[in-house]
């Protein structure tokens, strides 16, 4: 098998659970792995598009193929989260994602993610994230509905046009923030390390605004002594407020990453960590602008 690029298919499978297929290359014979092979679309193909490949079949060159992967046991806490909705038109979906649940599907996430639990629960097998959260982060998370418009706010994801607006809580107050403040910095995803590296010369730069909101009410969260702070990224790095925050002395409360890396299990939400994507901004199909808040927002941005 291989992940080499055929050109763009119109026949895709259906997913099965909420769980979207997966393409990949198929060499020499069809593997008797237990998996399902179904035929893609490719013009050199001689199987029809959605055909089972048998298992041992000899392939007479690479075929394109789909196939749902198999999914092991998945924490019964995740897949229990309420996802609430904030907003729906006929284009999008708009939910506060829970603090701990990933946005989308990935090795030890299949089942266990906003993308599939929406799927599966409101019956609609066409919604996919148009962007993604990290998994301890909560907050808005944005859904296509219709394929026929998908690309339209997926370009303004990628074109940096949608304005996002994140809440940040750290036992750390930095006084010096309590005006807007910019920051570019460089940051450096390096493979298989969980830390983005800040500052380190040939990373991307990126763009983010801070600024100091004043004291977490102690009512609100278990440590008395925490401060929130609003962040404006304007680029969409990996890690970037994390990251961010804690090259700047105030780690978020937390988080498993950083300063330390220090995973816990998926079961273990407990701290949460004081990141939330509370605004977002961008155009709806029609050329309608379009603003999504998490519920209280406002309220907390002025210390209500």
């Amino acid at each position: 098998m291989g992940n080499d690029l055929f050109s763009v298919t119109t026949y895709h499978p259906n997913p099965i659970e909420g769980i979207s297929a997966q393409r990949v290359v198929l060499r020499g014979t069809v593997p008797n792995d237990g998996v399902e092979y179904l035929a893609a679309e490719a013009g050199d193909s001689p199987f029809v598009p959605g055909s089972v490949l048998a298992p041992g079949t000899t392939l007479p060159r690479p075929i394109p193929a789909w196939f749902h992967p198999r999914v092991g046991e998945e924490s019964p806490l995740l897949l229990g989260m309420d996802i609430p909705v904030i907003a729906e038109t006929p284009d999008v979906l708009v939910v506060n994602k829970p603090h701990g649940l990933p946005s989308t599907p990935n090795g030890r996430f299949m089942r266990a993610c906003a993308q599939t639990m929406l799927r599966v629960r409101r019956e609609e097998s066409d919604l996919v994230a148009i962007h993604r959260l990290d998994r301890l982060t909560g907050g808005v998370l944005v859904l296509s509905r219709r394929p026929e418009t998908r690309s339209y706010l997926q370009t303004q994801f990628q074109n940096r046009t949608v304005r996002k607006v994140y809440e940040a809580v750290s036992a750390y107050r930095l006084p010096h923030l309590s005006q807007w403040t910019r920051f570019e910095v460089e940051m450096t995803k390096i493979p298989h390390d969980p830390q983005v590296k800040v500052g380190q010369g040939n990373g991307k730069t990126t763009e983010t605004w801070v600024r100091l909101l004043g004291p977490v009410a102690s009512d609100q969260r278990k440590e008395a002594a925490s401060w929130r702070y609003e962040v404006r990224p304007k680029t969409g790095h990996t890690h970037q407020i994390r990251a961010l925050m804690n090259h700047l002395g105030a780690p978020l409360i937390g988080d498993d990453t950083y300063p330390e890396y220090q995973p816990r299990p998926a079961e273990k939400l407990d701290p949460t960590m004081g990141l939330q994507a509370v605004e977002l901004t961008l155009c709806l199909p029609g050329g309608e602008e379009a603003i999504f808040r998490a519920p209280g927002w406002e309220l907390a941005k002025k210390g209500l």
